[in-house]
């Protein structure tokens, strides 16, 4: 904005005029309206020069005309009769001073053939001279003008040309900041309307102090379109005995339950960015209802362990007894032929500890497959049990190591998908990797339970890392079903390292 303020003295020395300053100075920073600011204006200029009429004139969005701004000593029959007053080179003072974007001086209406198409209705309203300066911004956008009339023909000295100049500038803040507000409010309705429109709910809230809640956000909570939602808290959404995860949840992807203001809890995804609202730090969160996505989700995977156990039970009860009975066929058999050669003994003996091995191995299989390992032996006895398996049936070297902790403060449903994680990578380094060795680690790595499958093997391919197969579609999948993600990465010098992380916060039990 360009203000000259070098004339501040010449205005007025005195100690009433620097108050006026002051006073005016405050109501331009003020929620006063355009009208009432240019008023205040055009007051303090005709104050420090009595004998002349103060005009200020505001430019139209397209640029073409000027309209009334404030003019509190004008005839109004003159006002209204100039409004709205094009903006072309002479047509009066104002109307030239705004095309020629220049200050112009008239010391007499009745002789200047600027006012030729005015000159009658300024004198009619006794005017005899006229000063106007154009109104620009910094980038030199034309905003309005300011005008000076006279009662009798004069031409301005240099206190008065510093007084134009002045008022001027003032006048030209007070609009550039009108319109500028103008320019913010229509911005925030535009994204105020945009988000409102949003199918997802969002919420914007500092240290969980809700700011604002769209249309979805309310719909979701069950509240009223008009409900204010200051004073409003996160935790009222907390379901009672649940952790505050969705208050800490500044970041990413996460999978929780929320309750609705009649009580019903209901299952969101919500996505959590950081914003600043009014240049402090907040959180914006995005979230939606996948109450029946979920339960149909989680039915398909009941449905799956469910079939998975009926599997266990057949190879424990069915393949296995069939295998035990074989065993003891064999047994009787070698009792009666003890007399045969010895090749053929050898052949029954080596048939004897194969059917042996085979009945172990389905046992292992068996008790691998079945969710009642994790629910019975809880996940470190999960994970042993996975361990044996690897050694045994994959005949892999296998490594365990975990932390120390109470397996009865894991959450079974989360105890249960960590299983199934591990139990498909370790199935992934037996089929694939080409390894001698599996590495299991389970332990506490900040706020996250870490849960590490390594092996010695070839490397995962850096083509594959990011690939959509089904056994890492389903891993990643039960990964969001507890807030974690799994992570992928080949080993230096060799192998292949997956990480699952899940949020202590969920994997332990409610409190």
């Amino acid at each position: 904005m360009r203000l000259i303020t070098g004339a501040a003295h010449t205005i007025a020395d005195s100690r009433t005029a620097l108050t006026e300053q002051a006073r005016l100075l405050e109501l331009l920073v003020s929620n006063q309206s355009i009208h009432a600011l240019l008023d205040a204006i055009a007051r303090f200029v005709e104050r420090s020069e009595p004998r002349l009429l103060c005009s200020i004139l505001l430019a139209d969005d397209a640029g073409v005309a000027l309209h009334s701004g404030a003019a509190p000593s004008l005839p109004p029959r003159y006002s209204a009769a100039i409004d709205p007053l094009p903006i072309k080179d002479g047509v009066g003072s104002c109307g030239t001073a705004a095309a020629r974007r220049e200050i112009v001086i008239v010391d007499d209406i009745a002789n200047s053939p600027l006012w030729d198409s005015h000159r009658d209705l300024a004198q009619e309203h006794g005017l005899a001279a006229c000063w106007s300066v154009p109104l620009l911004n910094d980038r030199l956008e034309l905003l309005g003008t300011c005008a000076m009339y006279y009662r009798e023909p004069c031409a301005p000295g240099a206190e008065q040309v510093d007084l134009i100049r002045v008022a001027g500038s003032l006048a030209a803040l007070a609009i550039q900041r009108f319109r500028d507000q103008q320019s913010l409010h229509a911005s925030e309705a535009r994204y105020r309307e945009l988000i409102d429109s949003c199918p997802d709910g969002m919420i914007a809230h500092v240290d969980g102090d809700l700011l604002y809640a769209n249309a979805a956000a309310r719909a979701l909570l069950k509240m009223t379109p008009d409900e204010p939602v200051d004073g409003r808290h996160l935790a009222e959404f907390k379901l009672p005995g649940f952790r505050n995860d969705l208050l800490e949840h500044r970041r990413g992807l996460l999978s929780t339950h929320v309750r609705r203001t009649d009580g019903k809890a209901v299952f969101v995804e919500a996505v959590a960015t950081d914003i600043r609202i009014d240049s402090h730090p907040a959180t914006l969160l995005m979230f939606r209802d996948v109450t029946l996505r979920n339960t149909l989700e989680n039915e398909l995977l009941d449905a799956a362990n469910r079939e998975q156990q009926h599997l266990a039970f057949d190879l424990h009860d069915g393949l296995g007894q069939q295998l035990t009975g074989i065993s003891l066929l064999l047994s009787s058999i070698r009792s009666r032929v003890r007399g045969a050669p010895a090749d053929v003994m050898s052949d029954l003996e080596l048939i004897g500890e194969l059917v042996s091995k085979s009945i172990n191995d389905t046992r292992l299989i068996a008790a691998s497959m079945s969710p009642v390992t994790v629910e019975r032996a809880g996940i470190s006895g999960a994970l042993k049990t996975l361990r044996d398996k690897a050694e045994g049936i994959y005949r892999l070297k296998a490594h365990l190591s975990i932390d120390t902790w109470p397996d009865a403060d894991i959450d079974p449903y989360v105890a249960n998908h960590i299983y199934r994680i591990v139990q498909e990578a370790v199935g992934n380094v037996a089929r694939h990797a080409r390894a001698s060795s599996v590495f299991i680690e389970a332990r506490a790595v900040g706020a996250n339970l870490s849960i590490t499958v390594s092996d010695d093997g070839c490397g995962i391919p850096e083509t594959a890392q990011h690939a959509a197969g089904l056994g890492l579609r389903s891993m990643r999948y039960r990964a969001e079903r507890i807030s974690g993600s799994v992570h992928i990465e080949r080993r230096v010098p060799q192998g292949t390292q997956l990480r699952l992380l899940c949020p202590l916060s969920r994997a332990l039990k409610p409190r």
